[in-house]
């Protein structure tokens, strides 16, 4: 073998004995007497060394280590030590190379602060982890308003939200969040688990021990909280809480917070009647003089500044250089600036059938024509047909502007300041006019600014069969109003506008002859009775 092989060789088995870890027993240190060697031995056989990680997540500052808990000692010294212990049912550990160690009612923290002492004196330099391998089980007794109350088996680990979990939950509005106590030994803890849900408060939801009772009350009474707060609702009401704890846990004030005056609604002494007291609270939370007591039934307002960082926007779609949403300025902005600010009109924009519709509040609805929406038109009365027909037509919301006057001739007086929400819609240009109904080839017909009405009917080979020449109509595209054809002094045509010729209603032969019939009964009647009164005269 090559001489620098087998340097290399030596080197890595040095290394390898020197550094790998091993699973330490009492062996390793001389001067340990066989009688604890032995009794760490029969411990080690009783419990499974292949313990389960701890699934629940352990603060070593709470939680307190008991009987059966299954603990890790991993001891950093000459050599690298494993050891896993049991806590036994009078609370004491056996580590070997230390000995026997009491950690009764001690937290995991605290036991790893006495095991560096008892190491530090068997070793001269040293580090130790200590962790907790497997929880032991524990009974824990919930009582109360919850859906099954009684004895559940719990792990050490367990707090008191895990209890309320295997008791079934909570009951519906009967259940209490707060006020919760935890009975050990005499002991009454107390548990608020609003605050540790909603601050994270880990110190309001407890670890549990064996033989704890845990009782949940039910509602009774209650502080509400509204307004600009993280947390609106009600909260359960604890004696002895100030308007600074509610606040605290309703999640704090949300940035649009009015702190002036907000107000605290409390009943009398009648129990009935109310009065109101108003709290400047812009010191909060170091003023103290503000932090008013809290009464059960208490009610909380607390205001929020109208449209705080709000932006009201306009959106524009359609033939515009620049589509989108643009910010406006209230009251101020308009009609012109903005369409400035997106750059003009494209060459296809149709400024004849350019809208601006505004968004109606639901206040603002028509109840009347609700109402006609649900009656069949044969069930009104003619006013309220006429009223339903005009409706029918409107585009709701839309503003009256005349684009062209605005744009091409800078009439100032059609423009209008816009508001939030509202829509600008330039579709694109109609360089025709439609023509539909009793025509003889209806179609589309390139718009001709000095036709009439009939020069388009004409373009499409002229009226059809039982086409009603007399009632031809013509639908605006801007407005959607519906004209009389031949009134050309009321409109002009424009481009996207439609003509529309009617059928001649059609007449049936049996009305027509019962009609007949009914006319000439009547004049046959009146002729008798005048030949009847010819002969009594003569």
């Amino acid at each position: 073998m090559h001489p620098l092989r087998t340097v290399a060789t030596v080197i890595a088995l040095i290394c390898l004995a020197t550094f790998a870890p091993s699973r330490a027993t009492a062996q390793d240190v001389p001067g340990m007497e066989k009688k604890s060697k032995d009794k760490n031995q029969s411990d080690n056989n009783q419990m499974d060394l292949e313990a389960h990680v701890v699934e629940v997540a352990v603060n070593d500052s709470l939680y307190v280590v008991g009987p059966n808990d299954i603990l890790n000692l991993s001891i950093f010294a000459d050599r690298y030590y494993s050891y896993d212990v049991v806590v036994s049912s009078n609370g004491r550990i056996i580590v070997p190379l230390v000995g026997e160690i009491s950690i009764k009612d001690r937290t995991l923290a605290q036991v790893s602060t006495l095991l560096r002492i008892m190491i530090d004196r068997t070793f001269k330099r040293a580090d130790l982890t200590v962790s907790l391998v497997r929880a032991r089980q524990i009974k824990v007794s919930v009582t109360g308003a919850v859906k099954t109350p009684g004895v559940v088996m719990l792990p050490a680990t367990a707090r008191v939200s895990e209890a309320l979990q295997l008791a079934g939950g909570i009951i519906r509005d009967t259940t209490a969040l707060r006020g919760i106590t935890v009975t050990r030994g005499g002991q009454v803890q107390i548990a608020d688990l609003t605050a540790f849900n909603r601050l994270g408060d880990a110190l309001a939801n407890p670890f549990l021990m064996g033989g704890d009772v845990v009782n949940f009350p039910r509602i009774d009474r209650r502080v509400s909280v509204f307004g600009a707060v993280n947390f609106e609702g009600h909260l359960d009401y604890v004696a002895g809480e100030h308007l600074y704890d509610i606040i605290r846990l309703a999640g704090g004030f949300r940035s649009s917070v009015f702190l002036d005056s907000v107000q605290i609604v409390r009943f009398k002494t009648d129990n009935t009647s109310t009065e109101s007291q108003y709290v400047n609270l812009r010191g909060y939370p170091g003023d103290p003089d503000a932090n008013v007591e809290m009464r059960a039934s208490d009610l909380i307002l607390v205001k929020a500044i109208p449209k705080f960082r709000y932006h009201r926007l306009v959106l524009i779609k359609g033939e515009v250089q620049y589509p989108g949403s643009y910010p406006i300025e209230r009251d101020k902005t308009t009609l012109h600036q903005l369409i400035g600010l997106a750059g003009g009109f494209t060459p296809d924009a149709s400024l004849e059938e350019a809208t601006v519709t505004r968004k109606i509040d639901e206040n603002e609805r028509d109840k009347e024509f609700d109402r006609l929406s649900k009656i069949q038109p044969s069930d009104m009365r003619e006013d309220e047909y006429e009223y339903f027909k005009a409706r029918s037509r409107e585009r709701i919301g839309q503003m009256v502007v005349d684009f062209k006057r605005l744009f091409l001739e800078n009439d100032m007086k059609e423009d209008v300041v816009l508001q939030d929400n509202d829509i600008i819609e330039v579709p694109i240009q109609k360089n025709y006019i439609r023509v539909i109904g009793r025509v003889n080839n209806p179609g589309n017909v390139l718009f001709r600014r000095t036709w009439n009405f009939l020069q388009y009917i004409d373009a499409c080979k002229g009226f059809g069969w039982r086409a009603d020449d007399g009632d031809v109509r013509v639908v605006k595209a801007r407005t959607g109003e519906l004209v009389d054809a031949e009134k050309t002094g009321q409109y002009a045509l424009e481009p996207g506008d439609t003509i529309w010729v009617p059928e001649v209603p059609k007449t049936k032969f049996w009305e027509v002859a019962l009609t007949t019939l009914g006319v000439l009964s009547q004049i046959a009647g009146i002729l008798g009775i005048v030949i009847a009164v010819s002969r009594v005269s003569n």
